[in-house]
């Protein structure tokens, strides 16, 4: 009767909170869980099959491909695509979505919500992209935050689904037996490189590890003299091309997909090897992947009669870093909108701008840099420390900025941060859907 009402009562919540214009994604959960503390696990003990995927940079895009792969096959499944990642939006992602059909749930997972989550309920595979610095102030150090989530998932049977590429992410091994691996070869594909490194250093002794091939940050391959070294992958890019599309071929099979940004082609390999783990085979695979274009944000394309935009969320100094370097692929002259917010969501230390590469906007042909959001006045003065010698303009208005920018007749690169990127991408699609 109890998980009857909570259900019911989240139904309601939810309609209520579209009513007045919201999405409604998180509140229902929370409504469930306060009538009952236990629906996450009485819900999920219905399903057959839970695959988690979390990290730092990339786990929306790689849940979406995943999700959206499923559905293209005509498999039905719980998927929290709207981004409620924390324990109330999974909550609700599994009220809103199950039926007696229902076997199977693909859930992104923020990384400081798992040992949370798993106390309440078990996934059966578990994805991790990469691990980089991000909201310190939640997640302290990564040493800290992937020890937390050694804790959390060890001895519980799960298949962990590895980026043999990045040593933080590859150190979840020892949590446990059943590991599948994917990494990209050397040379498939010559990445931006940054000044902003996370450790180097062997989880297992602490001697600087011994790269023989960098892509990018800590991602490549690696070795140290105690035996940590990079797992030879089970799923592996040998090459990639961006035109403006990723072209990449994953175990000698070729995909053309609909997704830019460099980066994502490893959120594609952790989606590949996630999918065929499933049991889907690469037509199967080709079925989705060709026919994913993103939605939410996410390297966002927009053209219309006058302009061409491109959005993408960071948050972080990787993030910004990768962003930034596919704004200078663009051959057009740009306007960057560049937007943070320091809220709770975000994080409230936003140091971490002082770690991303601004200096590199100097190289750009840039018309002009808008800085939004309620920390407007640090991204100015960190542009400045950067001498970025092009105008900079502030307004702290997200809506106001992003309409400014259509003043100019350069390729608007935006960038906001967490919750900066719904009124900015709900501006965008306002102004692109007037001049069409």
């Amino acid at each position: 009767m109890r998980q009857w009402t909570a259900t019911q009562m989240a139904k309601l919540a939810r309609k209520a909170s579209r009513a007045v214009g919201k999405k409604g994604t998180d509140l229902p959960g929370q409504v469930a869980r306060k009538i009952d503390n236990r629906i996450l696990r009485k819900l999920a003990a219905k399903v057959d099959e839970v695959v988690f995927i979390s990290g730092t940079n990339g786990k929306t895009t790689t849940s979406n491909l995943i999700g959206h792969t499923l559905k293209a096959n005509h498999i039905d499944i719980i998927h929290n695509n709207e981004g409620a990642n924390m324990a109330a939006g999974i909550t609700s992602a599994f009220i809103v979505q199950t039926t007696p059909q229902t076997k199977m749930a693909v859930i992104e997972i923020d990384e400081g919500s798992i040992p949370r989550v798993l106390n309440e309920m078990t996934p059966t595979k578990m994805v991790f992209t990469n691990f980089f610095r991000d909201q310190m102030d939640r997640f302290g150090e990564i040493d800290i935050m992937v020890n937390r989530i050694i804790s959390a998932i060890e001895d519980k049977g799960i298949q962990l689904i590895l980026n043999a590429d990045d040593p933080f992410v590859s150190r979840l091994k020892i949590a446990s037996s059943r590991i599948t691996y994917y990494g990209m070869q050397k040379n498939a594909y010559s990445f931006e490189q940054s000044t902003m490194n996370e450790s180097r250093y062997c989880p297992n002794c602490g001697r600087l590890l011994n790269y023989s091939y960098i892509h990018y940050n800590q991602l490549g391959h690696y070795q140290c003299e105690c035996g940590f070294n990079r797992h030879t992958p089970d799923y592996e890019i040998s090459t990639f091309t961006i035109n403006p599309f990723i072209q990449l071929t994953i175990n000698s099979h070729t995909f053309d997909m609909k997704i830019a940004g460099d980066f994502n082609a490893y959120n594609a390999l952790a989606a590949y090897a996630t999918l065929r783990e499933l049991g889907l085979n690469d037509e199967s695979i080709r079925k989705g992947f060709e026919s994913y274009t993103s939605n939410n944000g996410r390297m966002q394309y927009f053209e219309g009669q006058k302009h061409k935009a491109l959005i993408n969320l960071a948050k972080n100094p990787a993030g910004m870093n990768a962003t930034m370097a596919m704004g200078e692929k663009l051959k057009e002259k740009k306007v960057y909108v560049l937007s943070l917010n320091d809220f709770a969501a975000d994080g409230r230390d936003t140091s971490w701008i002082y770690d991303a590469d601004f200096e590199k906007l100097s190289n750009q042909d840039i018309e002009a840099i808008i800085v939004t959001g309620s920390r407007a006045e640090e991204l100015q003065l960190r542009l400045k420390l950067a001498e970025v010698n092009v105008p900079i303009i502030i307004e702290k208005d997200i809506y106001k900025a992003t309409a400014f920018a259509m003043n100019y007749h350069a390729f608007i690169v935006a960038i906001p941060n967490y919750t900066s990127l719904t009124p900015m991408l709900d501006q965008l699609e306002r102004l692109f859907k007037e001049e069409q």
